[in-house]
């Protein structure tokens, strides 16, 4: 595992000369993308970047949606290839976390497709069209910007225990740190094997499936842009993939919507479920579903690059996230960083010795509590066993993860105390039988207010998988001698009932529009006692299964509705007027 000299560029350029026209990257329903398209396309985006003024060493935000990955991939090459260093950012951050993050990386420009604007200042704002067109008519040569290993390459930023959006470091050594590939695994009368995935661009999963086929000759990306379990189930069948890696949410939604059984899935060998941890019984659903494969539970933290634990599930150690693989070393160490006896909670410590360290850009004093040494304060806490397994028992600083991203209680908590109607607030998780997770909050009112304009008030200033999607409203909050809020009283004594002012009574569809919500409702949540009254989040509803609905209805009813439509509309009754209103404006559009 000796440190490497290349460059991610670099190892688009070997591909290139090795297999030109072998396909790197499919988006499902999108746009194909081989090694030699990769190398021209990026090599002339370089150039553009160069022409819009791109200086070594500038940072340069990258915002993309999943439908447009060969265009991201484009792009981060071509940012990497000018020297410059890549944020790689999704919608998931909302305007204002999104104008906090140009703001603090001191972003030089922005690529991104026209109908992505990132609605904050920078020097330049230009589309990957614009930058390859600009690069192909300039007379320079391949671009090559002279960059060592230690030099940054890029920075993700990840929701922190301090609320706001964090930006770990990784420099060229760092993003190429591997250990050395596994025989070549391809598929049944192929040369290459594909892999599917649905990991959003700008988080550490999406980072990694985008460099496979990079560090990986034989390996093709396919990604599906709206995670749909059927859709999802079908394109395993369709490329015959052998490895499946999920976060446990989208695990989850392929059981419970049935689709495993609607497919053969007998290809697949191994799951892989990452980014949050898996309950117990998921693990032992998806080893009772897929009986041939194994199934690999994995706690990593972008913080901790490739320092990570892994338990292959044999039913002997329910809830263990396993031992350090490839050199990780764990530790479980008390407030003083002491270590602690064996099976006594303490916080988890991983490090991978020989690895390069990260950081969070421009935050010395989050990097001083964060970081000790080349080991990673995990802030979750833990115990081992005798055989060295770790067990995750609770957040340290009541981090929210839901589907597989974090939310900071403390962010939610003061966005929610800046509504002149909330006196006190305080947020918590409580379960979520798909995202494993969801955001809940009680709060104190000095004036009346009711749970949609709080949400709506939350989604304006955060992404919606931090808003709150089950409000409490409550007399005093429970607090301890110190002060301290009390959040476990509040997930005892709330988590399992239902918010102030909702009460459920089930209602027929009065109109065709709200039968077919309706239907589409039924199908995706998997409920049978959906009424045209109901609320989404009340019946369980989460971000990845809004997006099948409103999919499912743009093709059922030939709208086209927003994708954070049920958001905006989140009762039956709202969805279906919203289709119709949507129809009589397209009904007006000039031809």
């Amino acid at each position: 595992m000796a440190r490497s000299a290349l460059t991610v560029p670099d190892l688009l350029r070997a591909r290139a000369v090795e297999a030109p026209d072998s396909v790197a990257l499919v988006v499902d329903g999108g746009d194909r993308l081989s090694y030699a398209d990769w190398e021209r396309r990026s090599d002339a985006a370089a150039r553009g970047l160069v022409a819009h003024g791109a200086r070594l060493g500038d940072r340069i935000a990258l915002l993309f949606d999943n439908a447009r990955w060969t265009d991201y991939a484009v792009a981060y090459v071509a940012t990497l290839r000018a020297g410059g260093v890549a944020v790689p950012l999704g919608p998931r951050f909302a305007a204002p976390e999104l104008a906090s993050i140009l703001e603090h990386c001191g972003a030089a420009g922005v690529v991104c497709p026209p109908d992505l604007t990132p609605g904050a200042s920078t020097r330049w704002v230009a589309s990957p069209a614009e930058l390859e067109a600009a690069g192909e008519h300039t007379d320079a040569g391949a671009v090559g910007a002279p960059v060592h290993p230690s030099d940054l390459a890029e920075i993700l930023y990840t929701s922190g225990t301090t609320g706001r959006p964090k930006g770990v470091a990784l420099t060229h050594e760092n993003v190429l740190f591997h250990d050395p590939p596994p025989e070549p695994e391809a598929a049944a009368g192929d040369s290459r094997a594909a892999f599917v995935h649905s990991f959003p661009i700008g988080t550490n999963a999406g980072q990694e499936v985008l460099r496979v086929p990079l560090r990986r000759a034989d390996r093709t990306a396919v990604v599906l842009p709206v995670f749909e379990p059927d859709r999802f189930c079908a394109l395993v069948v369709e490329h015959g993939v052998r490895r499946l890696q999920l976060v446990p949410a989208m695990a989850e939604m392929i059981l419970s919507s049935g689709a495993i059984d609607r497919h053969d899935l007998t290809s697949v060998e191994r799951v892989i479920l990452s980014s949050a941890p898996a309950p117990p019984a998921l693990i032992e659903r998806i080893a009772a579903a897929l009986p041939r494969a194994e199934v690999w539970n994995t706690y990593a933290l972008t913080e901790a690059g490739t320092a990570r634990t892994l338990m292959i599930y044999d039913g002997t150690r329910p809830g263990s996230v396993g031992r350090g693989v490839g050199g990780t070393e764990v530790r479980v160490v008390d407030d003083e960083g002491r270590d602690v006896p064996v099976g006594e909670t303490g916080e988890v410590w991983l490090r991978r010795p020989g690895a390069p360290v990260r950081h969070y850009y421009r935050d010395p004093e989050a990097t001083a509590e964060g970081f000790a040494g080349d080991w990673v304060r995990t802030g979750d806490l833990g115990h081992l066993d005798e055989q060295g397994y770790l067990y995750l028992d609770d957040r340290k600083k009541d981090l929210i993860i839901t589907g597989g991203l974090n939310v900071s209680s403390i962010e939610v908590e003061g966005v929610l105390s800046e509504h002149p109607a909330v006196a006190e607030a305080a947020v918590f998780g409580v379960p979520h039988d798909v995202l494993g997770q969801d955001v809940a909050a009680a709060v104190v009112l000095r004036a009346p207010a009711d749970e949609r304009e709080l949400q709506a008030f939350v989604r304006d200033r955060l992404a919606e998988h931090k808003t709150p999607h089950r409000i409490f409203v409550v007399d005093r909050l429970p607090r301890n001698a110190s002060g301290k809020v009390l959040k476990r009283e509040l997930r005892a004594s709330l988590g399992e009932g239902e918010a102030v002012g909702r009460e459920r009574e089930v209602v027929a569809a009065r109109t065709p529009e709200e039968a077919a919500v309706l239907s589409i409702w039924a199908e995706v949540l998997q409920k049978d006692d959906v009424g045209a009254d109901d609320d989404f989040f009340s019946l369980g509803g989460h971000s990845l299964a809004a997006a099948q609905i409103v999919a499912r209805l743009n093709d059922a009813l030939g709208v086209d509705l927003p994708p954070d439509a049920v958001f905006e509309a989140p009762t039956v009754a709202e969805l279906a007027a919203a289709t119709i209103a949507a129809r009589r404006q397209a009904a007006t559009r000039p031809v």
